[in-house]
């Protein structure tokens, strides 16, 4: 009688491609199984190939499609609200600095970003909006107005446009922080 070994994979190599289905982790897998199936004479070699090929496509259908859309939802998007608020309000605080040692605001995030020591970190990307994948983060909406007395800086929230109800603003205190130049927006749109 023929050993099937030799005809046939045996059941290692589909549990192996059993494992590619597990999202991200399963692509190597997958990948060897695709190889083995092209490689090997096996009469089972046309099926080994597609279960691999079928979890490495189910990994590239889950990261390319299902979570960019998890990821521009706004319940996603609202969860990051507390991080760009506490970013903000860090912010100010180097923007106040940077006013101390200059005697003016800087004209620009990217001018403070120039004017920081080396190894200083100011987290500046504005993550209260929807998150895009694979587009470049965008900054908080920062402008110098009052004739260079104060300035705007704000996250432009869920709808991605500024100056409307769902901006998001640094935790500033009124009483507290009278001497701050930022001033809210006048949100009429």
């Amino acid at each position: 009688m023929e050993d099937r070994s030799k005809t046939h994979h045996g059941s290692g190599a589909f549990i192996l491609s059993g494992v590619s289905f597990i999202p991200l982790i399963g692509v190597i897998p997958g990948i060897i199984c695709i190889i083995n199936a092209l490689v090997s004479r096996k009469e089972n070699s046309k099926k080994l190939g597609l279960i691999g090929f079928s979890g490495v496509m189910l990994t590239v259908v889950l990261y390319g499609i299902v979570l960019p859309a998890v990821f521009n939802s706004k319940s996603i998007g609202k969860s990051f609200e507390p991080h760009a608020i506490s970013a903000m309000t860090s912010l100010v605080r180097h923007i106040e600095y940077f006013k101390l040692q200059n005697d003016a605001y800087p004209k620009s995030i990217a001018e403070l970003r120039s004017n920081l020591k080396q190894g200083e970190l100011v987290f500046t990307h504005d993550v209260s909006g929807p998150l895009v994948l694979g587009e470049q983060h965008r900054e908080f909406y920062y402008e110098v107005v009052n004739d260079g007395n104060n300035y705007l800086l704000f996250g432009i929230g869920q709808d991605a446009v500024a100056f409307t109800a769902d901006d998001i603003y640094p935790l500033i205190d009124e009483e507290k922080d009278k001497n701050v130049g930022w001033v809210k927006p006048n949100n009429d749109g």
